[in-house]
C-alpha cells in the first residue's frame, strides 16, 4: 500500500492545523509555505476534508480553516478512508478464485488489512501533534 499525495496533503493539512488553529482559522498559503505544498493542491483537498466533515471553512477577511473537532476525536484511518478509498490490500474477487488466490488472500492479505487498520484507527491528530519528534518537524 502507498499513500497517495491527497492522503499525504490531507494528513499533513489536518496536522498542521490541529497545531495551528487555536490561533483562529489556519489559511491555506500559510499551510502552503509553512509544509512547502501545492496550493491549489491544498485547495482540492481541503474541500474534501470540508465535507468529509472534518474541517470547517471560515469566510472573509482573516478566514481560513478550523477543525470540525477535537484533533483527539479525529483518527488517521477515518482520514485515509476518506481521501485515499479503500486502503485495503485485499482485493475482492471479481468471479471464480484459485486456491492459492484464496488462500493468500485470507490467510495474508485479510490479517495484513486487519493489522493496518487497527494501527491507523489507534493513532488520533492529537498523538500525532504530541509525539516527542513531532516538534522537530513542524
Amino acid at each position: 500500500m502507498k499513500i497517495s499525495t491527497r492522503g499525504r496533503y490531507g494528513l499533513r493539512l489536518l496536522v498542521d492545523i490541529a497545531e495551528h488553529g487555536s490561533e483562529g482559522p489556519v489559511a491555506l498559503a500559510t499551510v502552503a509555505k509553512r509544509q512547502n505544498l501545492s496550493e491549489k493542491y491544498l485547495q482540492q483537498v481541503a474541500l474534501l476534508l470540508t465535507r468529509g466533515g472534518f474541517l470547517l471553512s471560515v469566510k472573509g477577511s482573516g478566514g481560513g480553516y478550523l477543525l470540525s473537532k477535537d484533533p483527539q476525536a479525529i483518527t488517521i484511518y477515518e482520514v485515509l478512508n476518506l481521501l485515499e478509498g479503500n486502503i485495503a490490500f485485499e482485493e475482492v474477487p471479481n468471479g471464480e478464485e484459485s486456491a492459492i488466490e484464496r488462500t493468500i488472500r485470507v490467510h495474508f492479505y485479510q490479517k495484513l488489512d486487519l493489522e493496518v487498520k487497527n494501527v491507523f484507527e489507534n493513532v488520533t491528530l492529537a498523538e500525532v501533534t504530541k509525539a516527542e519528534w513531532f516538534t522537530y518537524v513542524i
